[in-house]
């Protein structure tokens, strides 16, 4: 994930034009989707548990395994 793309895109939600805020917004939800998913792989390679995972992120064991354990 690359900071100074972020940095842009959330810059672009404070435009006058509310579709290119809503672009930037879809943007971000799929740049942080596969920043989530890369690191829970980390995590996962690293030795630690759903649990240990599920806490970092705020959700549950079963919702952590249930996105990314079948992987």
């Amino acid at each position: 994930m690359e900071v100074g793309r972020l940095k842009t895109l959330v810059g672009s939600m404070d435009g006058d034009n509310p579709v290119n805020g809503l672009q930037a917004v879809a943007e971000l939800h799929r740049e942080i989707g596969r920043a989530e998913a890369a690191l829970v792989r980390r995590a996962r390679l690293a030795g630690l548990s759903w649990e240990a995972i599920a806490h970092a992120l705020g959700v549950s064991k079963q919702a952590v395994h249930k996105k990314y354990g079948k992987r």
